[in-house]
Formats: C-alpha cells, structure tokens, sequence
C-alpha cells in the first residue's frame, strides 16, 4: 500500500465547518464499528471484540462533551490497539491546518532534531529537542506514540515527527493549553528555551538542514528507483524508494523509465562490468505492488556472482514498510544477502490489500485490511532486524556522510 494512504497525520485540509451533535456521531460511530467488523480481515486477531466495544461505547458517552477533532483522536486510538498498522481513520476533515507547528524532525539515533522550520524560528534549527511546555520529550512521544500500533522502534521513529507538529494534537494530550508551544532545545553544547506559534512553512521563507555535500541516496530520493555504479569500488548501487512499476508520473524524475526497463539496464551494467557488491537499498520504501520486486530478486537471486555471502547487501530503514517488507522477506528467502541499516517499521507477516470507506455524516475515511500476508512461521515477530545495525548520526548527516554506505563499502 502506497506510503501516503498510511501517513495519516500530514493531511491537514479542514472538511467538517461545524460541530456535529451526538446522533450524527453516534451514527458515524456505530458504522465505523459494524462494518470494522464485518469487513477486516480480523480485527481482533490481537485483542478482543469485547475490548473494542468497550472502547466504542466509552467514546459514545462522550461524544457531546468532546470536539470532532477530539472524537476522532479518540476512535483512531481505539483501531490502533487493535494491532494492524494499515487500519486507520484519516484525521484530514478534522486537522485544523491554522493550528499546525513550523517544525519539522527527524530521529538519530533516539534523539529527535529539528531539520527545517522557518526563518522566524531559525534558532531552532538543527536543535535536539529536550521538552515541550515542560514535558520531558520522551513523556510527549509516549503519549502520541498511543495514535498508533506502537509495535517496533522502527514505527515509532516513523510516525513521531508527524504528529509532533499538530498542535491540536499536543493539547489533547494536555501538553499545552494555547498555541504558544515553549520548545527546550540544546544546540552547539548550549541549553535554550524558544516559544514557538503554529504557522506556515513557505518556500519564501523555510530554513533547513543543509548537507555539506549530497550523498547518492540523498539526490536521487525523490526517485521512484534508481542506479548508479561505482566504477573504482566495483558497486553496483540500486536504490528502490517506491514499489512501483514505471517512472512517468514522477515530476522528481529526468528519466522515466518503466520498473521493467531499468531491471533490464541493471542487468545490463552486470553483465558489462565487474561487480564486486550489489546494494539494494529499500530504507525509504513505504511500500506499493511487491510483484515486481519478488521477480527482480528472483531474477538476481540465480545470478551466482551476485547471489554470494559477502556479495549481495540489502538496506532496511524505519520507511521499509508494507509491500517492502514482502520483498525484504524475498531477499531472506532466496539469497544470501546481508542486511544492513535499520529496523523495519512492517512486520514480516502483517494486514494488507486495502478498501476503504467513508462515514456517513463525517466524512472520515477509514481504510481497512482484507488480507493477511504470512512471511514467516515464527511468533511475535514485530520487525525485521538488520544483520548489522548502522544508523545515521546528527553529524553523519550535517556531513553528508551515508554510514551505511561506508560500511558496505569497508565490509569484508
């Protein structure tokens, strides 16, 4: 399932203009809960019918004393202690887009920097965040974390940053009581304290992280998939963001090329050129069709001078999600390939094959699973583990530096 239907918590239009009364929600609620029921694949595989309608009822007796924004926080809580990442309840007709931060971040390791802002709030940028309104940060994430099936590190530092922003949502919480948000920061050593207000981010007036220089991954990012060989270190390098089978409709892209067109030019550079290692790195995908993949890697799987320990590298990350994980299982199951980087926000048996539908006064959009994709015959397997866990520093990033590129690279 393409990444965007998953992240729920970036769709920040306004849809509903006036508070609904109880029955409408009562109403929303109630088919939101039959047809949950009827139509996931099994929505109580992990916990219990009756748990949920305690849940659903709880949320029906306070449906007059609660906002539609409140209302719907709370029914997206109750289908994530469910346990299927891909079930959800998009928050787009209820976000406020007036009450969004300017603040944009990203984990290293387990701290979280802000990587771009605007120029009114520039003293924040490249800032680790230590507390918001006074609350330990990792009090904050704790509480947004319930937003979510918080099941693996890798969705946590996924999903974090998107929510953070929503001012909405850090009241809700009880984190802030007005739209000033006092943000304590360290930055070069020093401790410092910054009030921040929701506002917009322009292309006028952003200010970002900028990387001393670009690494491969990072130009080609906006890419669907894309190659390059290093012809000094022997590596042939695909990067394979989106699990998609053509290019065309990609404005990031100056060479549209269907999946099966750059398959053939890959093969090509392996028969054409020595190829001492063969990276295919899937840290950024959130998913799509995992066909396509499954008959590439079965394809490279035969080749004998790729498919050999030491030989064939495999990149996971917090974005690997859905239909990558499905092709990360492929590479487990039909190679010798070494995995390197960070742990996957998907589980290697997970829900999937998404329908969707809308609630009739709201207009909320649920998507919901009908499948149940089986991967591996262990238990309470909740992530896919790298062999060797490399992660990106502050610093590594700030320099342009890919670790894990390097320790491919450095690997014997």
């Amino acid at each position: 399932m393409k990444k965007q239907i998953l992240i729920i918590f970036l769709l920040f239009s306004l849809g509903i203009s006036a508070q609904m009364n109880k029955e409408k929600w009562t109403e929303d609620i109630k088919y939101l809960q039959s047809n949950l029921t009827n139509k996931h694949y099994n929505l109580f595989a992990l916990r219990s019918e009756a748990d949920f309608t305690k849940d659903i009822n709880n949320i029906i007796a306070k449906t007059d004393k609660l906002s539609d924004f409140q209302i719907a926080l709370k029914l997206q809580q109750a289908i994530a202690k469910q346990g299927d990442t891909h079930t959800n309840l998009s928050l787009k007709n209820v976000i406020d887009k007036n009450q969004i931060l300017p603040l944009k971040s990203y984990f290293y390791g387990n701290d979280l920097y802000v990587t771009l802002t605007n120029s009114e709030n520039k003293e924040l940028l490249g800032g680790k965040i230590l507390a918001v309104n006074g609350f330990d940060i990792k009090t904050v994430t704790d509480s947004l974390s319930t937003l979510f099936p918080n099941e693996n590190l890798g969705i946590f530092r996924n999903r974090i940053p998107e929510i953070l922003p929503l001012s909405q949502v850090l009241k809700n919480f009880g984190f802030s009581k007005t739209d000033a948000i006092k943000i304590k920061f360290e930055k070069d050593g020093k401790i410092s304290e910054k009030t921040i207000l929701p506002s917009a981010i322009t292309k006028e007036n952003r200010v970002k992280i900028t990387p001393k220089n670009l690494t491969f991954v990072q130009e080609s990012k906006k890419k669907y998939f894309e190659k390059k060989y290093f012809d000094q270190e022997k590596i042939l390098y695909v990067l394979y963001n989106v699990c998609t089978t053509n290019e065309k409709n990609n404005p990031a892209s100056d060479n549209p090329l269907s999946f099966e067109e750059f398959e053939d030019s890959v093969f090509k550079i392996i028969n054409d050129n020595k190829v001492d290692k063969f990276i295919f790195d899937m840290r950024y995908n959130g998913g799509g069709s995992s066909k396509q993949g499954t008959k590439f890697i079965k394809k490279l799987a035969e080749n004998k001078g790729i498919n050999k320990k030491g030989h064939l590298f495999v990149i996971l990350g917090r974005d690997t999600f859905s239909s990558a994980i499905l092709n990360a299982a492929d590479f487990q199951d039909q190679t010798k390939a070494i995995f390197v980087g960070e742990e996957t926000s998907g589980k290697p048996n997970h829900y999937g094959e998404l329908q969707s539908l809308e609630l009739p006064n709201s207009k909320l959009k649920l998507t919901y699973s009908t499948f149940y994709f089986i991967r591996t015959k262990k238990k309470n397997v909740n992530t896919i583990k790298p062999d060797y866990l490399v992660e990106t520093s502050f610093n590594d990033y700030v320099n342009g530096i890919d670790p894990v590129f390097e320790f491919i690279k450095n690997y014997h």
